[in-house]
C-alpha cells in the first residue's frame, strides 16, 4: 500500500513538472525578426466615406442618354497630390490594355468552348496577343467624371512614410473600347491561316458582343 501511494505521489509531481514545463515553452516562441505589421492610416480623403467606384478597377453600363460605356479607374500613388494627378493621365492606356487582358482572358475561354480540337491551333495566336498586348491602346475618347483623393501614412516599427493616392474615373463610350479591343487583334488576325479564319472571327465576335 505504501509502495502504491509513494508510485502515485512521484507520478502527481512528474506531471506538475511537465505541466509547467509545457506553458514555459509556448510562451517562449521568438518572433522572427523583420516580420512587423504595416499599418496604414487614411488621414485625410477628398469624401467621406469612400465612393464605391473607386476599388472597382472597371465596369460597365450607360450614361445620361442611355448609351452603352465602359468605366476606366485610374490610380496613382506619389509623395504630393499634384504629383500623382500628373501621373493619371499617362496611366489611362495601362489600364485599358489592362482591362483587355483580363476581359479576352475571360472571355476567349468561352468562346472556344464548344469548338473541335483545332481550336487548341488558335491557343498560340491569340495567346500572344494577349500576352503582348503595349499600353498604347487608344483611350484619346476617354472623358474623366469624378477624382477623389486620400492622404495616407504608413509605420512599420519606427519607420513612417506620407503619401497620396489620386484616383479618376473615366467614362469610354463602348464602342470606341470595342475599337480599342479590334485594333489590339488586328495582328493575330493577319497572322491566323485561312482554314482557321471562320473560328477565329466567332471567337472575336464572342468577344465584342460580351457583356
Amino acid at each position: 500500500m505504501r509502495k502504491i501511494l509513494i508510485l502515485l505521489s512521484v507520478v502527481g509531481i512528474l506531471s506538475i513538472l511537465f505541466s509547467c514545463g509545457s506553458s514555459q515553452s509556448g510562451s517562449s516562441v521568438v518572433q522572427p525578426s523583420g516580420a512587423q505589421k504595416v499599418n496604414v492610416y487614411v488621414l485625410r480623403k477628398s469624401t467621406d466615406p469612400t465612393p464605391d467606384w473607386v476599388n472597382r478597377k472597371w465596369s460597365i453600363g450607360k450614361d445620361e442618354n442611355g448609351n452603352k460605356v465602359i468605366y476606366l479607374v485610374v490610380e496613382a500613388e506619389r509623395p504630393t497630390k499634384e504629383k500623382a494627378e500628373e501621373e493619371i493621365e499617362g496611366k489611362k492606356s495601362e489600364v485599358l490594355a489592362t482591362v483587355i487582358k483580363e476581359r479576352t482572358t475571360r472571355e476567349y475561354a468561352t468562346a472556344k468552348s464548344g469548338m473541335l480540337n483545332d481550336s487548341s491551333e488558335l491557343d498560340t495566336y491569340f495567346e500572344e496577343t494577349i500576352a503582348s498586348l503595349s499600353r498604347n491602346v487608344d483611350t484619346s475618347g476617354a472623358v474623366p467624371l469624378e477624382d477623389y483623393w486620400e492622404q495616407i501614412q504608413e509605420t512599420q516599427g519606427e519607420q513612417s512614410k506620407q503619401y497620396f493616392r489620386f484616383v479618376r474615373k473615366y467614362q469610354l463610350s463602348y464602342d470606341r473600347f470595342q475599337k480599342a479591343l479590334d485594333q489590339a487583334f488586328e495582328p493575330v488576325a493577319k497572322k491566323i491561316p485561312p482554314e482557321l479564319k471562320e473560328k477565329s472571327e466567332k471567337v472575336l465576335d464572342t468577344l465584342r458582343n460580351a457583356e
